[in-house]
């Protein structure tokens, strides 16, 4: 079967992937902000707390020692992670991060179980924490609104400009329902990581638009198929560099940015090829009816 053939034949069949993919990210989102009261959990650096960088000649057991801290603050949540040098996987001390306590009292919990050659405690106010969360929220719902505008702008057309909204929209709940499921606590990093994904995701969709709308030249789907060609290229070297950016850097921040991207391009090929492709070319048929009769 060719790929005009297989376009023509399943176009409402490829759309149901995506819809369903959508309706279990919102179950999973709804879910989650039911049973714990919110989206996706967040790290010192949005809610608030400790952060604790330990050097150390000790050989540490993290779980052993994740243990001790649930059992002597059982009222606090913590997030314990080995501390690499660049470029190595020499381990050079460890990070305690923890909410709802004061650096007096890590400080000396670490003096009591820990031999350390050096221990620095940096604490971050849970209001700085949601003011910082609040602000980035604010600033990916603007980035999301202008986008809009500029697509309207750009297209002038309601379905072509819906089908790259509804494939932005599908990008951002998807990762952030695998984010939710994969138990990531988001870090300010992560955060810029979802204003990254913006951008990545409406690329190809505008490439779509623009080659199956605005050009004229071949087959509606000879410039479908020259899209996917080109947008699919684009997908694979981006996620082949980002794939050995994941593996080779030691960088905690870089490693939960570079995982949200990742995982949003694999959404957005779905996003893409799945969902605005069919919509885009059913509007062009309904608009080449039109102009028949």
């Amino acid at each position: 079967m060719s790929f005009e053939e297989f376009y023509m034949k399943n176009q409402k069949k490829i759309l149901i992937v995506p819809i369903l993919i959508f309706i279990l990210s919102i179950i999973i989102l709804g879910s989650q902000l039911a049973t714990k009261g919110y989206i996706i959990d967040r790290d010192v650096t949005l809610k608030g707390g400790i952060s604790a960088t330990i050097h150390s000649n000790q050989e540490i057991n993290l779980d052993d020692l994740e243990s001790q801290l649930r059992s002597e603050f059982p009222n606090s949540d913590f997030s314990v992670r080995q501390l690499s040098a660049f470029g190595s996987k020499e381990n050079i001390g460890i990070v305690i991060e923890a909410t709802d306590l004061t650096s007096k009292q890590i400080r000396e919990f670490i003096e009591n179980n820990l031999e350390t050659v050096d221990i620095s405690i940096q604490e971050m106010g849970s209001g700085l924490g949601s003011s910082f969360l609040t602000e980035t929220i604010t600033a990916i719902l603007i980035a999301f609104v202008l986008i809009i505008i500029v697509i309207l702008i750009a297209f002038r057309k309601f379905i072509p400009s819906l089908a790259i909204i509804l494939s932005l929209i599908l990008d951002l709940t998807a990762t952030l329902a695998i984010i939710s499921i994969l138990g990531v606590k988001i870090s300010s990093a992560g955060i810029a990581a979802f204003l990254m994904v913006i951008g990545y995701s409406i690329d190809t969709d505008i490439l779509l638009t623009t080659r199956l709308i605005k050009r004229k030249m071949g087959t509606k789907y000879e410039r479908l198929k020259g899209a996917f060609n080109t947008g699919m290229l684009m997908t694979i070297t981006t996620l082949t560099a980002l794939t050995i950016g994941y593996f080779v850097t030691n960088s905690l921040i870089l490693k939960q940015m570079f995982s949200i991207i990742l995982i949003a391009l694999v959404i957005d090929i779905i996003s893409t090829w799945m969902m605005n492709a069919p919509i885009l070319l059913n509007h062009l048929k309904k608009h080449e009816t039109q102009e028949n009769i």
